[in-house]
C-alpha cells in the first residue's frame, strides 16, 4: 500500500458531487448525501462509512440556504410566502407556542365546567400537536370530538384536503407544479442525475479492480518499468466497456479533470475497503456471545517480529476466525505479548469479558504455566482461561520425538535432505531430473524438508518414493558423464545411500505411519473443526497406532515390500548380509524381521503416549463438556449438566437443560459434528439452552493455523 494519502485528493467526494453543468449557486447542502451511495459500493452488510472527510473537501462552493429570523411560523398569518421562507416553515413543522395563555369561557368557570387548551400535550405526536381554535374555543368538548363535530368536519372540508395536497406536492419536489414548468431546471436536474449514475458506476468500477487486486494479494503497483497492476486492469475493462472508456476520453465528464488512478487516490480506495471490512469484522465480533483468541508471530524480511492474532467466534451456526490486528512487537516475553493481545482488543472495541479460550503453540514463551501467555492473560483478567495446546504443533511434536527413537530414522531423514540440496544446487542436475521424471506421468519433484510442518515431510517421503527409478537414474547419468569432480562423487554416494535396503524398508515404513498422521493434521487445520470431534479423532489415531503395534504380519510385510521393490530397481539384496551387518550391533538379535520390528515398534509406541497425554489435556480441560460429543451423548448426565451451568453465562436451570439434551440425543446421534447439531438447533429455535452450550462449545479453538496461513 501506497503512503501519503492526502484529504485534497478525495476521489469519492469530487466524482459524486462534480457536475459541470450545475452553477455551483444552485448546489445546496441538502442535495449532497453521499452516504447512501459509499454503502453501496463496498460489499453488502458493510458497516457505514460515514467519514467526515468525504464530504468536506474540493467540493466547490456549497451555500447553505439560511432562512430569515422575522418569518412567522403563527397560523394566522395568511401572506404570502416565497419557495425559500415555504421550504423553512415545512422543515420546521407545526408550530406551538408553549408560553401562550390559551382563551377561557367565563361563563363556564363559573360553573366550574370550564374547558381549554394546554401548551402541557402529551402522548405519541405530542411534540408536534396543531393548535387550532386557540382565540374562540368551544364550550363543549364533543363539539370537538362528536361525529359531528368541528374537528371531523374540518378534516373532511375542501379546504383541508387542498392544503395537504398543496404540502404535498411541495415537500416532492419533482411534483412541484414551478419545477415542472420550469424547463430549463427540470433538465438540469436529469442531466445531474444522469451523470451521478454515470459516476456511481465508475466508482463501482475502481472499487471492484482494488477488491480484485486485494483478494488476490497482487500489489497495486507492480514493476516500476512497466504499467502499473491498477492501471492495466482499469485499462483493460475499458477495452470492454465503451461507458468507462468514454468518461476518460471525455474531460467534460471530468470537471477536476482527475483519472482517480494516482497512487494517492489507491490508497484511498484500499482504506475505504480495509476500514469497511474490518468494521464488518468487529460488528460480528460484538454481536458474537463468546470468543476465543489465538497468537502466533514471525519474523519478515526486514527482521521485524511481526504478531497476528486471530478471533474465533460462531455466527449463524458457522464457526468464523478473523483476523484483527497484524502488528509488530519487539519482544517474546509472554508479559509483553499478553499486554500487546489485551492493548490491540482494546483498540479494536472487544471486550474481553466474552473470552472464554486461548491457543498457541507449545513454545515455553507462550505455553508455561508461570510466565507464559496463557498464564498472564488468566492473571490480567483476574480469572481462569481456558489454555488449548496448538492441536497442529502437538502432532509435529509427536513425530519429531517419535523420529528419534531410532539412528535409523535419523539417517533416512538426513538423505532425503541431502536428495534435496543436491538436485536443487545445480541447474544440469535439476535439469537432468526434470527430463526423467518428464518421461513418466506421475514422477514427482524432491522436496525440502520443514524443520517445524511435519506435513511437509510426509510429502518430501511420498515424492521420493513415487519417483525413486527415476531418481537413481539420474544419479546414475551424473556420476558418469564428465562434470566437476565434487558433483560426480555426490552422486555416487547418494547413489549407494539409495540402494540400501535399511533406508528403502525405513522409508516405506515412515510413509505408512505419517500417512495418518498426516490425515490427521490435515483435518485439524480446518477452521471448522470443533474440539470435540478433535478428540474424537486423536483417540482414532491412538487406536490406530495401537493395531499397528501388534499387527507383526503387517510390519513383516514391509519387509518383504522392500526387498521386492529394490529388485526391481536391479537392487541386489542379500537378507543373510543384511543380517548379519545388524548383528554386530545387537548380539542377540535373532533375525532381520525381529529387527526392524523393533524399531517400528518403538516409534510407534512413542507417538502412541504422546497422543494419549495430548488427548488427556484435551479432555481435561472440556472436563464436563466431553460427553456432548455425538460419540460419548450417551454418557451426559445431570451433573454434567449441572457443572457446565456453572461454567457457561447464560444457562438459568441446569436441570432445562438437561432436558434439553435428552431430546436433542437423537438427533445429535446423526451428526457427525457439533456445527450441524447447532444448525439444527438454531433452525428450530425451541432449545436456547442447549444452543448457547453449543456455541460455547465451538468458540474453543483447535489451532492456530489461520495466524500461521496470514504469514
Amino acid at each position: 500500500m501506497q503512503q501519503g494519502i492526502s484529504p485534497d485528493t478525495s476521489f469519492v467526494t469530487n466524482i459524486i458531487t462534480a457536475s459541470s453543468s450545475i452553477p455551483e449557486s444552485e448546489i445546496s447542502v441538502e442535495e449532497l448525501s453521499t452516504n447512501e451511495l459509499i454503502c453501496d459500493l463496498v460489499e453488502p452488510n458493510l458497516v457505514d462509512l460515514n467519514e467526515s472527510y468525504f464530504v468536506t473537501k474540493n467540493r466547490g462552493i456549497i451555500i447553505t440556504k439560511t432562512t430569515s429570523e422575522f418569518i412567522s411560523r403563527d397560523p394566522s398569518d395568511n401572506r404570502k410566502y416565497n419557495d425559500d421562507e415555504l421550504r423553512y416553515l415545512v422543515s420546521c413543522g407545526p408550530y406551538r407556542d408553549l408560553n401562550l395563555s390559551y382563551p377561557q369561557n367565563t361563563e363556564l368557570k363559573k360553573k366550574n365546567k370550564q374547558c381549554s387548551f394546554t401548551s402541557n400535550c402529551s402522548g405519541p405526536g405530542s411534540e408536534r400537536a396543531e393548535d387550532a381554535w386557540v382565540t374562540t374555543g368551544v364550550s363543549s368538548w364533543s363539539k370537538m370530538t362528536g361525529s359531528d363535530g368541528k374537528l371531523v368536519k374540518h378534516f373532511k372540508s375542501i379546504t383541508h384536503t387542498m392544503a395537504e395536497n398543496r404540502l404535498l406536492n411541495f415537500s416532492q419536489k419533482r411534483t412541484n407544479i414551478d419545477l415542472m414548468l420550469n424547463a430549463q431546471r427540470r433538465l438540469a436536474d436529469q442531466k445531474r442525475e444522469e451523470i451521478l449514475k454515470l459516476n456511481e458506476k465508475i466508482v463501482v468500477t475502481l472499487l471492484d479492480v482494488a477488491r480484485f487486486l486485494s483478494r488476490q494479494s497482487l500489489s497495486f503497483q507492480g514493476d516500476a518499468d512497466s504499467e502499473r497492476n491498477f492501471v492495466a486492469a482499469v485499462n483493460m475493462i475499458r477495452r470492454c466497456d465503451p461507458v468507462l472508456d468514454q468518461w476518460f476520453k471525455d474531460v467534460n465528464l471530468r470537471p477536476y479533470h482527475t483519472s482517480y488512478l494516482h497512487h494517492d487516490s489507491q490508497n484511498e480506495l484500499i482504506k475505504l475497503l480495509g476500514s469497511a471490512v474490518h468494521k464488518s469484522i468487529l460488528n460480528d465480533i460484538n454481536n458474537a456471545p463468546f470468543i476465543s483468541i489465538t497468537t502466533d508471530s514471525t519474523m519478515d524480511a526486514s527482521h521485524k517480529e511481526i504478531y497476528t492474532i486471530v478471533v474465533r467466534f460462531v455466527k449463524n451456526s458457522v464457526v468464523q476466525e478473523r483476523i484483527i490486528s497484524v502488528a509488530q512487537l519487539n519482544s517474546k516475553v509472554g508479559q509483553d505479548i499478553c499486554e500487546h493481545i489485551l492493548e490491540q482488543l482494546k483498540i479494536c472495541g472487544i471486550s474481553t469479558d466474552k473470552i472464554i479460550a486461548q491457543s498457541y503453540d507449545n513454545a515455553s514463551n507462550m505455553s508455561g504455566k508461570r510466565l507464559g501467555v496463557q498464564a498472564c492473560l488468566s492473571k490480567c483478567l483476574n480469572r481462569s482461561i481456558m489454555y488449548i495446546p496448538c492441536s497442529t504443533h502437538s502432532v509435529n511434536l509427536v513425530l519429531q520425538h517419535g523420529s528419534r527413537v531410532s539412528i535409523d530414522y535419523i539417517n533416512c531423514f538426513g538423505i532425503l535432505q541431502e536428495l534435496y540440496n543436491f538436485f536443487t544446487g545445480g541447474i544440469k542436475r535439476h535439469a537432468l531430473l526434470c527430463e526423467e521424471l518428464s518421461k513418466t506421468s506421475y514422477g514427482l519433484l524432491v522436496k525440502d524438508l520443514s524443520k517445524t510442518r511435519w506435513s511437509n515431510r510426509y510429502e518430501a517421503i511420498r515424492a521420493v518414493i513415487i519417483s525413486y527409478q527415476q531418481i537413481m537414474i539420474t544419479l546414475q547419468k551424473l556420476s558418469g558423464i564428465d562434470i566437476d569432480n565434487n558433483t560426480r562423487q555426490a552422486a555416487t554416494n547418494l547413489f549407494k545411500k539409495l540402494c540400501s535396503f535399511t533406508f528403502y524398508t525405513v522409508l516405506l515404513f515412515l510413509k505408512n505411519i505419517m500417512a495418518s498422521s498426516n490425515a490427521l493434521i490435515v483435518h485439524l487445520q480446518k477452521p471448522e473443526m470443533d474440539i470435540s470431534t478433535s478428540i474424537d479423532m486423536v483417540k482414532d489415531t491412538i487406536n490406530l497406532l495401537h493395531q499397528m503395534h501388534d499387527d507383526h504380519m503387517s510390519l513383516d510385510a514391509i519387509i518383504e515390500v522392500s526387498r521386492k521393490d529394490l529388485e526391481k530397481l536391479n537392487v541386489n539384496v542379500d537378507i543373510n548380509v543384511e543380517f548379519q551387518r545388524l548383528r554386530r550391533r545387537n548380539k542377540e538379535l535373532k533375525s532381520l524381521h525381529e529387527y526392524y520390528r523393533i524399531i517400528f515398534q518403538k516409534m510407534i509406541m512413542s507417538m502412541n503416549e504422546e497422543f494419549k497425554s495430548y488427548s488427556s489435556v484435551l479432555i481435561t480441560n472440556l472436563k464436563y463438556f466431553a460427553n456432548l460429543s455425538v460419540t460419548w451423548i450417551n454418557m451426559f448426565s445431570r451433573e454434567d449438566a449441572k457443572q457446565i451451568c456453572s461454567i457457561v453465562p447464560g444457562i438459568d436451570d441446569y436441570e432445562l437443560l438437561f432436558f434439553e439434551i435428552q431430546l436433542l440425543k437423537s438427533k445429535i446421534i446423526e451428526f457427525n459434528n457439533i456445527a450441524n447439531v447447532l444448525n439444527t438447533i438454531e433452525t428450530t429455535d425451541v432449545y436456547p439452552r442447549a444452543q448457547r452450550v453449543f456455541q460455547y462449545l465451538l468458540t474453543i479453538p483447535i489451532s492456530i493455523a489461520t495466524n500461521e496461513r496470514s504469514f
